[in-house]
């Protein structure tokens, strides 16, 4: 297989070797495209700053059990093969740890952006081998036969393959990258772009794991709004490329090892963070503690963050609390309620009503010092990244929503909006800090 001087992005499907171009600084450090597919015109940022969504394209459910946004966070790739070259797009996911692809003869039969991969057509691809440690736990991989299969619920499951890579310097490539090979996906919706996801978890599967001592350990993303022009893209970063955190304005949260009690052979995939507590303009909910957020002996419950959840979700418990906390702030200032078939906290737009809607802000628990004594890290969620205008309705609502039973608490990518996070798989630390992301994107090319 070979590689396109084009583009910028990797792997996954299993072909090719791919090269990044001008977004490389060196085999130390590379960046991706990262789009932001919205649906359709759904979504738009106004001038001020915040989204605003049209709900009358929405499919309802009445009642709806889950919040109605619908986007999609994406990584281009340009993939090359004898047979020519072409960019693929792959939802990034923070939850799974297996990059995969729609493959040839795939079903059921969805549009792309892309041509769908035909693993035939790359002279270094090959199936994994049943005695690969890549093909036992704690991976989401099993030995079938004389190969090794995946399945990854409401999403796709087939064989897993092996193929090169290149990032960044042409006369390095990296081999024996894994990535599934689908044939059959379950749930899974392109919507009309999308090839397959690219899984940056924590297991040994994941991009980031199978490079992380060849090329780059850390990686980092700043999202846009969903609803700014696809004209232009960001970036999701890794090792040299991304840029230093501010040194007085940076928070480290803690990623939290999987829990010693858990059955034998398991262990988490998602980025677990330990939520300690939430405020409104500085002040502590009442009512809301941390044993809220914690996981059971089960695995469930906990909280972890995931670019691929919309936004965020909290536990029911602590939910009702932060629900009730924001609508008194609001409603004290003479602002009424208002019902709403798609959402479950909503204001009429009125005059003055932005200046009086609450700043919310997560408390989490930090990496020690080197003294051993505990920190705390804090993401502060301001009026934009909190509330949706509703255009068609006129309405303001809350972007945040309750989890179903026992399921864990999601900070969503809404939430994360004009943050940067920045991964740190040695460290386990998340850095964040506050920074305009659309400084941080380039035009997005005439032939996606």
């Amino acid at each position: 297989m070979e590689i396109t001087s084009s583009t910028v992005l990797l792997l996954v499907a299993d072909v090719l070797v791919h090269v990044l171009p001008t977004t490389c600084t060196a085999v130390r450090g590379f960046s991706l495209p990262l789009v932001a597919n919205h649906g359709g015109g759904t979504y738009r940022v106004d001038a001020d700053g915040f989204m605003v969504v049209n709900t009358t394209s929405f499919h309802h459910r009445d009642p709806s059990p889950t919040a109605p946004l619908r986007y999609t966070y994406g990584v281009a790739l340009t993939i090359g093969t004898g047979h020519g070259k072409s960019t693929h797009f792959l939802v990034l996911d923070m939850t799974n740890s297996l990059p995969w692809m729609r493959c040839a003869h795939c079903l059921p039969v969805q549009r792309q952006r892309s041509p769908v991969f035909d693993p035939s057509h790359s002279s270094s691809y090959r199936p994994l081998h049943p005695t690969s440690p890549l093909c036992w736990p704690p991976n989401r991989v099993h030995p079938a036969g004389d190969k090794c299969s995946f399945h990854l619920l409401r999403e796709a499951h087939d064989f897993v393959g092996v193929d090169t890579i290149i990032l960044g310097d042409p006369t390095s490539p990296i081999h024996g990258i894994v990535f599934g090979c689908t044939q059959a996906t379950e749930g899974f919706d392109t919507k009309g772009t999308f090839a397959g996801t690219l899984g940056m978890g924590r297991l040994p599967t994941s991009l980031i794991m199978q490079i992380k001592d060849r090329v780059a350990w850390p990686f980092s993303y700043c999202l846009i709004s969903p609803g700014h022009s696809q004209d232009r893209h960001g970036f999701i970063r890794f090792g040299a490329d991304i840029p230093e955190p501010p040194p007085l304005n940076h928070h480290r949260i803690k990623i939290l090892p999987t829990p010693p009690d858990l059955p034998h052979g398991f262990a988490d995939s998602a980025y677990y963070v330990k939520l300690l507590g939430v405020s409104l303009n500085e002040s502590p909910i009442q009512g809301i503690h941390q044993t809220m957020f914690e996981r059971r002996h089960d695995g469930s419950g906990g909280c972890f963050l995931d670019a691929g959840t919309e936004i965020t979700h909290l536990v029911p418990a602590a939910y009702t609390l932060v629900e009730e906390a924001v609508a008194h702030m609001v409603q004290q200032w003479g602002y009424n309620r208002v019902r709403d078939r798609d959402f479950l906290l909503c204001f009429r737009e009125e005059p003055g009503i932005w200046s009086h809607i609450p700043r919310l802000t997560l408390d989490f628990e930090g990496p020690p010092t080197r003294h051993g004594e505990p920190t705390r890290a804090h993401l502060e969620i301001g009026s934009r990244r909190l509330f949706v205008k509703v255009e068609n309705k006129q309405l303001l609502c809350f972007g945040v929503y309750p989890t179903t039973s026992r399921h864990p608490t999601v900070i969503g990518a809404m939430q994360q909006v004009d943050t940067r996070f920045i991964f740190d798989l040695r460290a386990n630390t998340i850095t964040i800090h506050p920074e305009s992301c659309e400084a941080d994107t380039e035009p997005t090319p005439s032939e996606w």
